[in-house]
């Protein structure tokens, strides 16, 4: 159930909706954890363009529901032609049926140049690129002629909701997200006077009317456009604030949650097959919480993540048995087949439901625009458990589903509730860089770097991705990609094992000579890692006076770097130690020499309570964060050792004489300490 969309609509708004607001995909976490060069991620520039949508829903007594639709799309710039020219409308064939009532574009002078109804594409969707099959979602195309900058694409669209996906119900949403450029708009619910249908509106913006004619009625929601304002870095969810409206026929969380285990609950068979697997996974296990280790990393082991989507099976899993035979299946049906395997020992488990983004509300009426994803929880153990996360060890959750409210969904019945915060204890990042540079200049090393928790994770899927690109290759790319150009080796451990800890080594010799001479200076290498360096990731990126609450994770990341200099060469200052602390982390660093080996250590703790931090937060911690990213940027200066004055011949009975042989003895040329702190 890993998907954005249930299936009801694929509107422009909700697209672009569903864009910022999908839930993390595994390829998301290894780019933010990740040190930068690893992954890319692509930006896109908004089109300069203006939406307005006229919405009318209306709901029957037996729950099924018609929506009509115009949306008016205005290109305000050349930029925007290309992005209007077509709209694309989904449905769910044998659920719903699409008309298309009218369709034109509005010249700038007001004249219409109808679509020629001949000219619709309907096809199947092009899915399958993350692993996700629609097969019965058909997508209707739609392109407008005669557009030019100025003009307006307007389409209008009916959908006859026949049946839902949830059987007797029908639920919808639509949103305003601010950083997209809405003008005024209405929406419309017309419902049975005393049906049990629940209309809301969320967030500021929206102007909410209910008024009762005959047996109807009317709900009119009215957005009134505003400026459209930018997103900020790591902000949670626009679904957490921004104005938008919920329609659901369920009564809440929990209603929703029993319709779908009513659904749900018949796959749990414990086949003979499922209890002979289960007794050999868990052969010679006695501990039962080692039990439930064993079957989960059974399934995340070899269990693919594909999901197949039918009708219902959008939000009811399959059989645990057909999952087993097939070796596939989304998250709910990976936890159908871990909770039947958990059954078999006589283990009970709780379906999860919960959304993988950035959302960190469950804001009602219930609806499935938050309930994006399935997870299972182990009452037994107090444990909540992602089988489709394959890389993770028993008990550690992706980092988008830690403090997030949950429903919980079982024989037993349903309740809510919230998944842990992180423990900077729990996940930690290790990094450990021998270098040494030689005498011509030559500079060459090894980085050992080692994760617990989330860091174990995403390392364990950076060395997947690194066994695919080749250990030489990989390593190539990544030198480059840091600036540092070179040839090197990465030595990653074994994948199928998920053990607390996962290391990767990797031995590495840059292309370019350094010089090391007197008045000169030299970043601190850092080495060849593959996660992120101490500061972050764990309390996002800077954003100059935030408004919105954003994401945050607790850790620990430590960075450790050796450098040795060969015989002859100038040896670097030394400079002091700092801490740096708030009420969000706490920052560390020490230089030290040991002989000719320059030391330092840098650590990194955020301590932050849960994963979203208020806007706040921002201006307590920017300062702080510049002077953490500036002692990692410090350099090793060097410069020529100062002439020592001839010793005097005195009395070597004078206790001056001896304090000053002393001194002479320990004394180090070039290493007096840098007047700056870092």
């Amino acid at each position: 159930m890993r998907h954005p969309s249930t299936g009801l609509r694929l509107s422009l708004f909700a697209l672009l909706l569903l864009a910022s607001t999908a839930g993390t995909a595994p390829a998301t976490e290894v780019a933010r954890l990740t040190t930068p060069g690893m992954t890319l991620q692509a930006g896109q520039d908004e089109p300069a363009l203006s939406v307005a949508i006229d919405v009318t829903i209306r709901v029957h007594a037996d729950n099924t529901a018609q929506r009509l639709e115009t949306r008016r799309l205005r290109a305000l710039g050349v930029a925007a032609v290309q992005s209007i020219g077509q709209q694309t409308i989904g449905y769910i064939e044998g659920m719903q049926r699409l008309d298309i009532v009218e369709a034109y574009t509005e010249k700038a002078d007001g004249r219409k140049v109808p679509v020629d109804l001949a000219t619709l594409i309907t096809r199947d969707p092009a899915t399958g690129l993350n692993a996700m099959y629609l097969r019965d979602l058909k997508v209707v195309t739609v392109i407008f002629p005669d557009l030019e900058a100025g003009d307006t694409v307007v389409l209008t669209t009916r959908i006859e909701h026949r049946r839902g996906i949830f059987a007797g119900h029908y639920f919808d949403q639509i949103a305003f997200p601010r950083n997209f450029p809405f003008a005024d708009s209405t929406v419309r619910v017309i419902v049975p006077s005393g049906a049990p249908v629940n209309v809301a509106v969320l967030g500021s913006g929206i102007e909410h009317a209910t008024t009762t004619e005959g047996n109807e009625t009317r709900h009119v929601m009215t957005y009134r456009g505003r400026p459209p304002r930018n997103l900020e870095a790591g902000a949670t969810s626009l679904l957490d604030r921004d104005p938008r409206i919920f329609v659901s026929t369920f009564r809440n969380y929990e209603d929703q949650a029993a319709s779908y285990w009513e659904m749900a609950r018949g796959g749990h068979e414990v086949t003979p097959e499922i209890t002979r697997l289960a007794d050999q996974i868990t052969q010679g296990i006695k501990d039962r919480r080692a039990q439930a280790q064993a079957i989960s990393h059974w399934v995340k082991r070899n269990i693919r993540y594909v999901a197949v989507y039918l009708g219902a099976a959008r939000v009811v899993p399959n059989s645990a048995a057909s999952v087993l035979r097939n070796r596939y299946g989304d998250c709910k049906d990976h936890v159908t087949l871990m909770a039947a395997l958990l059954k078999a020992k006589g283990i009970a488990s709780e379906h999860v439901l919960i959304s993988a983004g950035n959302a960190y509300t469950l804001p009602e009426p219930a609806t499935m625009t938050y309930l994006n994803h399935a997870i299972i929880y182990l009452p037994e153990f107090s444990t909540y458990d992602d089988p489709t996360v394959g890389t993770s060890l028993f008990g550690v959750l992706s980092t988008g589903t830690y403090d997030k409210p949950v429903l919980h969904v079982s024989d037993d019945g349903a309740y809510r509730a919230r998944t842990p915060a992180m423990r900077a204890a729990d996940h930690t990042a290790s990094r450990r860089t021998r270098v040494t540079i030689a005498a011509d200049g030559t500079v060459s090393g090894e980085t050992v770097q080692t994760g617990t928790g989330i860091f174990a994770s995403v390392a364990r899927a950076v060395a997947g991705n690194i066994s695919r690109t080749g250990a030489e290759r990989a390593a190539e790319q990544q030198l480059r990609s840091i600036g540092t150009p070179g040839t090197g080796r990465f030595e990653i451990g074994t994948l199928s094992e998920l053990g607390e800890t996962y290391s990767v080594k990797a031995n590495f010799v840059l292309n370019n000579r350094v010089r090391v001479a007197p008045a000169t200076s030299l970043p601190v290498p850092s080495g060849l890692g593959i996660l992120a360096r101490p500061g972050a990731f764990l309390l996002g990126a800077r954003h100059q006076n935030r408004t919105q609450p954003f994401q945050c994770f607790a850790g620990r990341q430590v960075e450790e770097v050796e450098v040795t200099f060969a015989d002859g060469l100038p040896l670097p200052n030394l400079l002091r130690g700092r801490t740096i602390e708030t009420a969000a982390f706490v920052y560390r660093s020490d230089y030290r020499l040991e002989g000719r080996t320059w030391v330092v250590r840098r650590e990194f703790t955020s301590r932050v309570e849960g994963q979203v931090c208020a806007p706040e937060m921002e201006a307590a911690i920017a300062d702080s964060m510049r002077a953490v990213n500036g002692s990692l940027s410090s350099r090793m200066a060097f410069r020529a050792p100062p002439k020592r004055p001839p010793v005097p011949k005195l009395d070597s009975t004078s206790p001056k004489s001896a304090a000053n042989a002393t001194r002479g003895e320990q004394g180090v040329p070039g290493l007096g300490p840098s007047p700056t702190a870092n």
